[in-house]
């Protein structure tokens, strides 16, 4: 565990940083690196959630407010084009998708990413969250693979701009250090696609200590419920 638990380390030690001499495309290309990352040492977490046989895995780990998840599809039955909306239409599809979140909307953007604030509901007596961060979609970064990324690396202007005082007042500030989908093809004997491969990332600082019972059970389930919803949202697409 020692080794993803130094890579989550290192996000949550450089996200209040400026990004001074950093441009947008190359800290989502450092991002998208340790997406990854995170992904080849997920072995490291211990298993919270299993379902269909082992096909559905989610995995999480609590280090007082830091929350780290991971949740793989490996091998749903769709071609990874399905899934393609929900990346391109990411605001109205995560607020479809995830019922924790209660409204969304799109803020500034450059030619690499865009700024989004989401708040989020959380079970009583959980305050709700406050979530602003930066989004960048990587269409086709190989054949038929898709993935967006989320992270507050470097977000302080858009919450000195977007962030008002009545907003920080009612909701917890929390902070993504990484969040991504990522869809993958699945190729059968004769090399053509026979599905998809699907996976999910959040580490974040949710704000302040959680209860017991919330990393033990909404935790896990949340990450079943963003990878679920990624899935059925593009299945309802292409009927």
């Amino acid at each position: 565990m020692a080794a993803l638990q130094g890579g989550i380390a290192t996000l949550q030690d450089s996200i209040s940083g400026t990004c001074d001499g950093i441009d947008s495309k190359q800290l989502g290309l450092e991002l998208e690196e340790k997406v990854l990352t995170l992904f080849d040492e997920a072995n490291s977490l211990p298993i919270s959630l299993s379902k269909e046989d082992g096909n559905i895995e989610v995995r999480t780990k609590f280090d007082d407010q830091y929350l780290t998840t991971l949740a793989e599809a490996k091998v749903v039955k769709s071609h990874p084009k399905t899934h393609k909306g929900f990346l391109e239409n990411f605001l109205e599809a995560f607020a479809q998708a995830d019922p924790m979140v209660k409204g969304i909307s799109a803020l500034e953007k450059d030619n690499h990413r865009e700024g989004v604030k989401a708040f989020l509901n959380f079970p009583f007596p959980i305050k709700d969250r406050v979530m602003v961060y930066w989004k960048y979609l990587k269409l086709n970064r190989n054949q038929d693979e898709h993935m967006i990324i989320l992270s507050s690396k470097g977000n302080q202007s858009l919450l000195d701009k977007y962030l008002s005082t009545d907003e920080m007042a009612n909701n917890v500030v929390g902070r993504i250090f990484l969040c991504a989908y990522w869809v993958k093809p699945v190729y059968g004997a004769d090399k053509n696609i026979v599905g998809s491969n699907i996976r999910y990332v959040f580490s974040g600082d949710v704000g302040g200590a959680m209860p017991q019972w919330v990393q033990s059970s909404v935790a896990p389930k949340n990450a079943l419920e963003s990878l679920n919803g990624f899935i059925k949202y593009g299945d309802e697409s292409s009927d």
